[in-house]
């Protein structure tokens, strides 16, 4: 098992733990280190297949590009979610035709695309790169030259460097493309899996070409978007059969899995069980905080929360949000075992089982696992695009909602204070959840994996 990553991603690189038996299958799992949740899910995957014996490799998108580069995108994509959702929801929101369009047409992309893409140049600019690295040395080159600032005329598609930056963006494409095939090709896999869409179409444009190895595509989040449509996937793995209408072209290539978690959300531990352990008191309601990576506004909320109510706990995440932190740290010695302020932990089930509700950022995974634990999830914001599905899904079962700053403490206080309402509420989210979906992409895996030996046989 090899865990490979570059630049900004944050995930550990993993030496070979053991010697591959001449029997043993491979999986290839390819994901994307700019959402964490791309990267947990390919966690749990990896997880579920090496259960199996199947020698794994998981290479996030990102290493195959220059880190000083990798440093610029990130910081652009963090700088344009955080500070642009307006933004980054109209970019979401361009189909997998219109992506089409800009990489294998001549005639440019339409006005509206080559504006978004003019504004995130303008973001860019202002990006420092971190650290340059010499693996892939020109690409920090080619961004550059990507983001330079040039007049923008949305009459003109010639003399506005828009052929020009078509032309990078198309040639940036197939460099990644061919650094994807080259690894591919080295590890020859048995078995694809991509828990991202990018990674997935790029490895779908290259499977005629190359070979017919199975191709599962995992989505992590409560919606489908377009750009995972791609003719060399034989398989997508949903979160809720509620997604795809029956109706829909592609519903023979789709399964019902549940997002992956890992392990210990296959059986999470009672809410007693999971106080013990926190060492949270028993006869309190505790609502767990989560701010993701950034600790986007923990405090504001705790604050918020702590003005209304006198009997219930709260534990709260931060991140890496220093100030947060150090404000959530005075609410702490202020109000002694109501406020608990907790470090990023890999085993989140047991602070799902302790709470009652969850307030945090809709990410895919995050949904998913308060689901598996059976928790409501209110959120405070959402950055749209896929965040947007995942609040539309929590909305429509009853299990959570998008609410704003200054009605949060309502909100809880009025699910919390009513039993019935509450246990309801609990009850849904459990009948929601999915608690193996890791297994089950791994068993969809092997299932694959024995069909095309099959077919093999039947044409020998």
């Amino acid at each position: 098992m090899r865990f490979e990553s570059g630049g900004k991603s944050g995930i550990p690189f993993k030496a070979p733990s053991r010697v591959r038996p001449s029997w043993q299958d491979r999986a290839l799992i390819l994901t994307s280190g700019l959402g964490y949740g791309h990267v947990r899910a390919a966690q749990a995957v990896e997880a579920a297949l090496l259960q199996r014996q199947l020698d794994v490799r998981v290479v996030d998108l990102w290493s195959l590009i220059n880190p000083g580069a990798v440093s610029i995108i990130h910081q652009t994509y963090l700088q344009l979610v955080q500070e642009h959702p307006a933004l980054y929801e109209r970019l979401y929101r361009l189909d997998e035709r219109t992506w089409r369009q800009i990489l294998e047409s001549e005639d440019g992309p339409p006005p509206d695309v080559m504006e978004v893409l003019e504004l995130i140049s303008q973001i860019a600019s202002n990006s420092v790169a971190e650290s340059g690295g010499v693996q892939y040395a020109t690409d920090r080159l080619l961004l550059s030259m990507l983001y330079t600032s040039l007049p923008y005329d949305r009459t003109s598609l010639a003399g506005n460097g828009v052929r020009a930056r078509l032309a990078l963006i198309k040639w940036s494409w197939l460099r990644m493309r061919k650094r994807l095939s080259a690894l591919a090709a080295s590890f020859a896999p048995d078995v694809i899996i991509s828990t991202q869409m990018i990674p997935a179409a790029m490895i779908s444009s290259l499977r005629g070409r190359q070979s017919n190895v199975p191709h599962i595509g995992v989505l992590t989040d409560y919606g489908l978007h377009d750009f995972w449509r791609q003719p060399g996937i034989d398989r997508y793995c949903i979160a809720h059969d509620s997604l795809v209408p029956s109706d829909d072209p592609d519903h023979a290539r789709i399964a019902t899995t549940g997002v992956p978690l890992m392990p210990a959300f296959a059986q999470p531990v009672s809410q007693r069980e999971a106080r013990l352990q926190l060492r949270l008191d028993p006869a309190r309601k505790v609502v767990l905080i989560l701010g993701g990576g950034l600790g986007l506004s923990v405090d504001a909320i705790a604050d918020r929360l702590l003005q209304g109510f006198t009997d219930t706990s709260l534990v709260v995440m931060p991140g890496r949000n220093a100030n947060a932190r150090d404000a959530l740290s005075r609410h702490s010695l202020a109000a002694p075992g109501r406020v608990h302020v907790c470090n990023w932990t890999d085993r989140m089930d047991i602070y799902m089982s302790a709470a009652d509700v969850v307030v945090g950022k809709p990410g895919g995974i995050s949904v998913a696992e308060a689901l598996a634990c059976g928790r409501p999830l209110f959120a405070t914001r959402s950055l749209g695009g896929q965040e947007g599905f995942n609040v539309r899904f929590l909305e429509r079962h009853g299990v959570g909602a998008l609410v704003r700053d200054e009605e949060i403490a309502i909100r809880i206080e009025d699910v919390i204070s009513q039993p019935q309402i509450l246990s309801d509420m609990q009850q849904r989210a459990w009948c929601l959840g999915q608690r193996n979906g890791a297994a089950s992409v791994a068993e969809l895996a092997l299932d694959l994996l024995a069909s095309r030996r099959r077919t093999v046989r039947e044409l020998q």
